[in-house]
């Protein structure tokens, strides 16, 4: 749902530290340095009246003040001091300036950053806020910098260890976040500039099936077909596919690698035990240490709440305040189109072409500055469908993991650039509304102010005690053709945006017959609805599962709503059990089994039928579930390596990510997909072979290679588990990043992993399940998206609100608060956040102390 960044540049300092003998305690050192006392209060210029901070036993903060201003200071004092970290490096990738951090290894996300003018969109926001919500951010951002100035020389590890010293936080760096946020939701730009490298590799019609739309949609050859007419030539077409391969690497990283993933769902009072609504939400991002999501209870005459908020963020950005509670998942949005443009240069400069007249480009330069190296001059060339990628990408490369130079054959001779429309053109008032959303006491309020919300595009699932409600936020374009799902050709106009649509006129629904409401990132409107909101929904697998869930009683309580949180249970199981026991699929696969070699058809028969009686349960004990895993794997790799391969290759990496990301041609295929013709979907058949494969065969083949291989990796049947395969592993971004360094600095990040780094712990669950646990099917097992954190808000209860996140509150290793989270999120339990009662808010933030102004 969002990206963070929190990247190490390695210092000389760094490198001494860590590869010193003992150097954990070296490292123990500088970050005691700046670990502060829970228990002493704190004199600070800036603040009007004292501000109470309290911590319960995992370190949530509680901050309680006389009015909304002093709140705001308290809660960026307090964010500081366990995240500054976090928030630092976020507005630096915001603003294009990560690099003056981190040096060239992530320069390209600077270049992405300035070529799509994040910094800008940044100033219109701010520009726009009302006076109030301007006070806020700078009551907040003195709260951050009264931190920053009581901590000089006792900054968090790594700013001690990169020697990088943070500038005043400013009082728009807030609304970065909220851009990073609008980047981390819009969700089909990574299949538009996947399907380029399909395209050129398989042709445009056999490259659709790639990317299937949802099981009862048919394959979007209409798109595809945009694509098939243009005439590139071959140097044109290779140019354009390794820029979009480039970039889509660049986004992956920025988007903290495209996470989709998230469940919200809502429980009438009808169909409750206690008589009173029931609002749950896991939003599912990626797994790093510390945590994306922050927890905090605050409390001010004018905003009271408790709930998940992001580091940088004044706010609760899914909670509850006492009159309501909401949470939110992603509609996946399809808020950005490529338009492949025709260029030419002219003695005047670059043109390009538009329903038959030339235009010239719009020019910009942007200067990023690279920590220990040469500042980076890039010309940012625009046509009316926004900034052209290639051009800002064609610069030298800085860095292994840089983009490479585009060819200068490209910009001289290459008719075709690719340029980038995004939903941030269109004005709206979300940040003020959002902020709203937070103070709203009744379901009305809840619907004016997310009918404001534009610029980011969720699925909101809220309530109050008597009360349930589903709304969609967001502008989307309205196309005047196509749907948006592939790259459109921008010359001739037929598929540029019109106006914006949403704000009251989006999907929405409010106390349903039935008592439940529910998202999981699935299609939540009818086939063919218009205007598009997107191409690119997520697996229906675990909104499925919820609806199951939800329909097997009518009186759900608090429990009830942890255990679907718990639940891992892949309803898609269920489904190919079905088909292999009928549609003449179980004589296919009897027959494919023949055909294997005397000593791998039992083994392959005995895996069949262990798949036959699966639960479908993906417990990390499960031998069962490590039987299906594998053959997930064998299968994926089964049916498309032959075509997409080598594994190690752009082609298949852009497979991986289309898989990962939104519903795959690989369960597509699973599904028994079928062509025009009626005959099976196109990669079953193996290309390398003389015969014609049906899906039986590969099948078999599959359940076979599944037998070895788990003997092979994990022993005797009896040793046969999940979770040995999947893994959760809560790593640094640094450590994330370690490929991409050199070979000294992998030594020394390696050494900080050692420090930083926590698990492997076994992985229960997988993509389909409502507590997910994905990972790059076919690639390997390596658990990446997880439930980042997990609210239920029962109604009926004098403190409602119960909520975990996947990692500690503070990002200092040696705060007992770095990974004191982990167990408890792992037993897939829940534990109450009070904000109601004042006795019991004291009992449980115990930990406290004062923010003091200074006379």
């Amino acid at each position: 749902m969002f990206v963070r960044s929190h990247f190490v540049r390695i210092s000389a300092l760094a490198a001494a530290v860590a590869l010193t003998s003992g150097c954990s305690n070296v490292l123990d050192y500088f970050a005691q340095k700046s670990l502060d006392d829970p228990n002493k209060d704190v004199t600070v210029a800036g603040l009007g009246n004292k501000v109470l901070i309290g911590r319960d036993d995992y370190g949530v903060p509680y901050i309680e003040a006389e009015n909304i201003e002093d709140l705001a200071f308290g809660l960026g004092y307090t964010m500081a001091e366990d995240r500054l970290e976090q928030m630092v490096a976020m507005n630096l990738l915001a603003r294009g300036r990560l690099s003056e951090m981190t040096g060239p290894l992530t320069t390209e996300m600077d270049v992405y950053m300035r070529t799509l003018d994040v910094p800008g969109v940044i100033e219109e926001r701010y520009a726009v806020l009302s006076s109030d919500m301007k006070t806020r951010l700078e009551s907040f951002a003195a709260g951050v910098n009264a931190y920053i100035k009581g901590h000089e020389g006792k900054l968090p590890l790594s700013m001690a260890l990169t020697g990088y010293e943070p500038e005043p936080w400013q009082a728009s760096n807030s609304i970065g976040l909220f851009v990073l946020l609008n980047l981390g939701v819009g969700f089909n730009v990574h299949e538009e500039l996947s399907f380029l490298t399909m395209a050129k590799t398989l042709g445009a019609e056999k490259a659709a099936y790639l990317a299937p739309i949802y099981p009862d949609e048919p394959i979007d050859f209409v798109e595809a077909q945009k694509l098939a007419e243009l005439n590139f030539a071959d140097h044109e077409l290779q140019n354009l596919t390794e820029m979009m391969t480039r970039l889509d690497s660049t986004l992956g990283r920025i988007r903290g690698q495209g996470i989709a993933a998230s469940n919200n769902w809502a429980v009438h009072p009808d169909k409750t035990r206690n008589g009173a609504s029931l609002v749950a939400n896991d939003t599912h991002l990626l797994l790093t240490q510390p945590s994306t999501w922050t927890l905090a209870a605050v409390k001010s005459p004018e905003y009271t709440g408790v709930g998940i908020t992001l580091p940088g963020i004044p706010a609760m950005v899914a909670g509850y305040n006492g009159h309501i509670a909401w949470g939110e998942t992603m509609v996946m949005a399809d808020s950005m189109d490529v338009f492949v443009e025709q260029l030419r240069k002219t003695d005047k400069g670059t043109e390009y072409l538009y329903q038959d007249t030339w235009y010239p480009v719009a020019e910009r330069e942007e200067r990023i500055r690279i920590k220990g190296e040469d500042d980076l001059v890039i010309q940012v060339q625009s046509t009316r469908h926004g900034p052209l990628l290639n051009a800002a990408l064609a610069g030298p490369a800085k860095n292994p993991i840089i983009p490479d130079q585009v060819s200068s054959n490209f910009d001289t001779e290459s008719r075709y650039g690719l340029a980038l429309s995004w939903t941030a053109q269109y004005p709206d008032n979300t940040i003020d509304a959002f902020f709203r959303l937070g103070q709203s006491e009744n379901i009305q309020q809840i619907e004016d102010n997310l009918n404001d919300v534009g610029f980011i595009h969720l699925n909101v699932i809220y309530g109050d005690k008597n009360n349930i409600g589903w709304q969609v936020t967001g502008l989307y374009p309205l196309r005047k053709s196509g749907r948006g799902h592939f790259p459109s050709p921008g010359w001739t106009g037929e598929y540029d945006w019109g106006d914006a649509w949403g704000g009251a006129e989006t999907p929405r629904e409010l106390n349903p017959v039935d008592g439940y409401l529910g998202t999981g990132n699935h299609r939540t409107v009818e086939a063919g609805f218009e205007p598009v909101l997107t191409s690119s929904w997520y697996y229906p697998e675990r909104a499925e599962r919820a609806q199951q869930m939800l329909r097997a009683s009518d009186q759900h309580d608090r429990e009830s709503m942890i255990t679907m949180q718990a639940d891992r249970t892949d309803v898609l199981v269920g489904k190919i059990q079905d088909m292999w026991l009928s549609h003449g699929w179980q004589g296919m696969i009897k027959d494919g089994i023949a055909t294997l070699p005397d000593d791998e058809q039992k083994s392959a028969e005995i895996m069949f039928n262990r798949v036959l009686d699966f639960d479908g349960v993906m417990d990390s004990d499960s031998a069962d579930a490590a039987i299906w895993g594998m053959l997930e794997y064998q299968l994926a790799r089964g049916i498309f390596l032959d075509e997409l391969g080598p594994d190690d290759g752009d082609v298949w990496k852009n497979f991986m990510t289309m898989s990962g990301r939104a519903y795959s041609g690989y369960q597509d295929h699973l599904l028994g997909r079928r062509q025009p013709d009626g005959s099976m979907a196109p990669f079953w058949d193996n290309v390398n072979t003389e015969q014609k494969e049906d899906p039986g065969q590969v099948i078999a083949h599959a359940l076979a290679a599944t037998s070895k291989v788990l003997y092979k990796q994990l022993g005797t049947e009896s040793e046969w588990a999940w979770g040995k395969l999947a893994t959760y592993h809560w790593r640094t971004d640094a450590t994330l990043m370690k490929p991409h360094m050199s070979s000294l600095e992998q030594a020394v990040v390696g050494v900080l992993g050692d420090y930083m780094d926590r698990g492997p712990y076994p992985a229960g669950g997988n993509r389909n399940t409502l507590n997910v646990a994905g990972y790059d099917l076919g690639q390997d097992f390596e658990v990446w998206n997880i439930p980042a954190m997990r609210m239920v808000v029962d109604f009926s209860q004098p403190e409602p609100m119960s909520l975990v996140v996947a990692g500690g509150m503070s990002a200092n290793p040696v705060s007992p608060h770095y990974d004191d989270g982990i167990d408890l999120w792992l037993s897939r339990e829940n534990r109450v956040l009070p904000i109601n009662d004042a006795d019991k808010v004291n009992a449980h933030f115990n930990k406290q102390r004062y923010l003091l102004p200074a006379k």
